[in-house]
C-alpha cells in the first residue's frame, strides 16, 4: 500500500519525541524498577533457604510489599498506555485540518489507518520490550544467574502477550478517535472503557454470581481478566488449572510444574481471544475510516 511506510515512520517520530511517551515510559520504567528491586530482595532471601526455582520469572510475578507485581502494573495501567497514543491519530488530523493534505500526497486513504495502528502498536511494543529488558537484566546482574530457556520462552511468550494486549487498547483508542469527532470525547469514551472492563465488571460479576450466574464466565469479558489469566499463566509454572474444580480432581493432580508447551495450550483460547478482538477492533476502524467524507481545505 503506497504510503503506509512513510505514514508509520512520521507516527512512530511524533510518538517517539512526544512528552507523553517520555511520561508513560518513566512511569512504566520507575514502578518497574521499584518492583524488580523489592522482588530480587524477596527471591535472594528464598532462594538462599529453600534453593529456588524459576527465579526470573519470579521478578514479574512478585508481590513487593505494598506494590502490585508487574503482571498487576500491566493489567491495570497498560490499557492506558495504549489508548493513549492512538485516541486522537484520527480527530486531530480533522479538526486541524491536515487529514487532506496528507490524502493529497500520493497515499492511499487506507494508508493513513494502517500506518496509524501500526505506529501505535510498534511503540507499545518498544515500550514493554525495554522495560522487560531491564527487569530482566536487573535480575541476571543482582542474581548473578541467567535465565534457563524454559525461563526466556516463558518471558517472551510473556512480552508477546503484553503487545497484543496493549495494541488492542490502541486499536480501541483509534476506533473512537474515527467515530468521534473530538478529541476530549474519544479519551473519555476510552477512560470509560477502560473504567468498566477493569473495575466494574468485577461488581457486575458479583451481582450475576448472587443470581445463580457463574462469575467466572462474566469476567472473562473483560480483556483485562483473560490477559491476568493468560500471563499468569505463562509465568507461574505451578498453575495448572484455570476454572472451579471438585476437591477429588485437585487432590488427585501431580504438584509438579507444567512445561512451557502446555502452559501455553492451556491459555492459546486466551491469546486466540486477545488477538481476535484486537482484530476486529480495528476492521471496525478501518471501515469507518475508510466511510467518512474527507474534504481538502
Amino acid at each position: 500500500m503506497v504510503g503506509t511506510s512513510q505514514i508509520f515512520m512520521k507516527e512512530m517520530s511524533d510518538h517517539l519525541s512526544s512528552k507523553r511517551f517520555y511520561i508513560i515510559f518513566f512511569i512504566i520504567y520507575l514502578l518497574s524498577f521499584s518492583i524488580a528491586r523489592e522482588a530480587i530482595q524477596g527471591i535472594t532471601s528464598e532462594t538462599q533457604r529453600t534453593g529456588g526455582g524459576n527465579v526470573f520469572l519470579k521478578l514479574f510475578t512478585t508481590y513487593a510489599g505494598v506494590i502490585p507485581p508487574f503482571i498487576s502494573i500491566i493489567a491495570f495501567f497498560g490499557p492506558i498506555i495504549g489508548f493513549v497514543l492512538s485516541f486522537d491519530a484520527i480527530n486531530h488530523e480533522f479538526s486541524t485540518g491536515t487529514i487532506g493534505n496528507i490524502l493529497s500526497q500520493p497515499v492511499h486513504r487506507d494508508s493513513v489507518i494502517n500506518g496509524k495502528f501500526a505506529a501505535g502498536a510498534a511503540t507499545v511494543a518498544i515500550i514493554i520490550a525495554s522495560v522487560t529488558s531491564i527487569v530482566l537484566g536487573l535480575g541476571i546482574f543482582t542474581l548473578g544467574a541467567i535465565p534457563s530457556m524454559d525461563e526466556m520462552l516463558r518471558i517472551s511468550a510473556f512480552t508477546a502477550i503484553n503487545i497484543v494486549y496493549l495494541s488492542m487498547w490502541v486499536a480501541l483508542g483509534l476506533l473512537y478517535s474515527v467515530y468521534f469527532k473530538r478529541e476530549g470525547t474519544s479519551a473519555l469514551a476510552s477512560i470509560a472503557t477502560w473504567l468498566f472492563f477493569t473495575l466494574f465488571i468485577y461488581m457486575i460479576a458479583g451481582a450475576a454470581g448472587a443470581m445463580g450466574v457463574s462469575p467466572l464466565t462474566i469476567q472473562r469479558l473483560s480483556p483485562s481478566f483473560l490477559y491476568v489469566e493468560a500471563a499468569s499463566v505463562i509465568m507461574i509454572p505451578k498453575l495448572r488449572i484455570l476454572s472451579p474444580v471438585s476437591l477429588e480432581k485437585i487432590i488427585g493432580m501431580i504438584p509438579t510444574p507444567l512445561p512451557f508447551e502446555q502452559s501455553l495450550l492451556l491459555v492459546w483460547p486466551h491469546i486466540t481471544s486477545l488477538t481476535a478482538l484486537m482484530i476486529i477492533i480495528f476492521a471496525a476502524s478501518y471501515t469507518g475510516f475508510m466511510k467518512q467524507e474527507i474534504r481538502s481545505t
